[in-house]
């Protein structure tokens, strides 16, 4: 059986460093980002299921589920420098 990590233990998620926590977030419209689609600097994620994910998608996104970022985000976005657009299936 296994017992519940205690509160000493670490994990293996992924922190940011003080430097990306103090990145600046901004919004983009669908028009910019219709507009940037085929931008290879601007990395694309959803955060959807991956079952919505592999229903419809917005063309060139990496499928990152929202209750996956903490462990895998650093697999999916090789390079954290790059603009990150993440969306959902509607405002939140």
């Amino acid at each position: 059986m296994n017992e519940p990590a205690s509160s000493n233990e670490q994990t293996n998620m992924a922190k940011p460093s003080p430097a990306e926590a103090s990145i600046e977030h901004q919004t983009i419209s669908r028009d910019e980002l219709r507009a940037r689609l085929g931008d290879r600097s601007l990395i694309i994620l959803d955060v959807l299921p991956k079952e919505a994910y592999a229903e419809a998608h917005i063309p060139g996104a990496i499928s990152l589920p929202v209750a996956e970022i903490e462990t895998k985000a650093r697999q999916a976005i090789s390079n954290l420098t790059q603009e990150i657009v993440v969306y959902c299936g509607g405002p939140t």
